[in-house]
């Protein structure tokens, strides 16, 4: 779902997900927004959970196993939809729980190439912030301390069910930010075309996303609303590429 105030369709997709009184559903949101007016307006229930991810680091295999002990410590029954509202880290851990509460196990035994033997918890992204490409890749990043290293469950599992792409909600992107994240789905596309498996549909996926990309950072004004719709599709075809 795209476009200017689409958040609104949220509240509708979760009640399509509830089938009785008992469903709930877990909020992951971005902590740049705890204390704001924009979680107090999320159609969250009673039942329902809601945790603030820490985006001063990428997420690591310890915080999804420790956020997933929580979840099971608190509740005896999956959750009907797992939302992830935020940037990549958030839309990662968003990924990487909903994988872990339908498969089991540790993060880690996931890290690798279609090692996800079942389909994730229903799960809806919403970026705030444009071009990690988090918001439709098939990957959810994570860091290993154990092995030091850094790579992703890489598995058709961890694509969003549903996503709403609101440019609405990258209006409060400090400048720097919205640069570098910018950047981000520009050097995914440069990856992409200059990578040794190319295709045909990523190609014109990544052509059409360094367009966008050139004429947002070209302009006057690169976060005016119709900028900010345009990075939002950049993103969107980064990470698909």
């Amino acid at each position: 779902i795209f476009g200017k105030g689409s958040i609104k369709m949220l509240p509708k997709l979760l009640n399509s997900r509830r089938t009785n009184y008992t469903d709930y559903a877990i909020f992951l949101v971005d902590s740049y927004f705890i204390n704001s007016q924009f979680v107090e307006g999320l159609p969250k229930q009673q039942q329902d959970m809601l945790y603030f991810v820490s985006t001063v680091d990428e997420p690591t295999t310890n915080d999804i196993d420790s956020l997933y002990e929580d979840i099971l410590q608190k509740k005896n029954s999956i959750p009907c939809c797992v939302v992830g509202i935020g940037g990549g880290c958030t839309l990662d851990t968003a990924k990487a729980i909903s994988n872990l509460l339908t498969n089991g196990g540790n993060a880690e035994d996931y890290q690798g190439w279609d090692l996800v033997k079942a389909p994730g918890v229903y799960k809806i992204g919403i970026p705030t912030i444009s071009g990690t490409g988090a918001e439709s890749s098939r990957t959810c990043v994570l860091i290993n301390k154990n092995k030091n290293m850094k790579f992703g469950m890489n598995s058709e599992y961890s694509i969003f069910d549903q996503l709403i792409l609101d440019p609405d909600l990258t209006a409060t992107v400090p400048r720097n930010q919205y640069f570098y994240t910018g950047m981000d789905t520009y050097i995914h596309c440069i990856e992409s075309l200059k990578g040794r498996h190319r295709h045909p549909i990523a190609d014109a996926f990544s052509e059409q996303a360094l367009i966008l990309c050139k004429t947002v950072f070209g302009s006057t004004d690169m976060q005016c609303s119709e900028n900010r719709e345009k990075l939002m599709v950049a993103s969107y075809l980064g990470g698909c590429a």
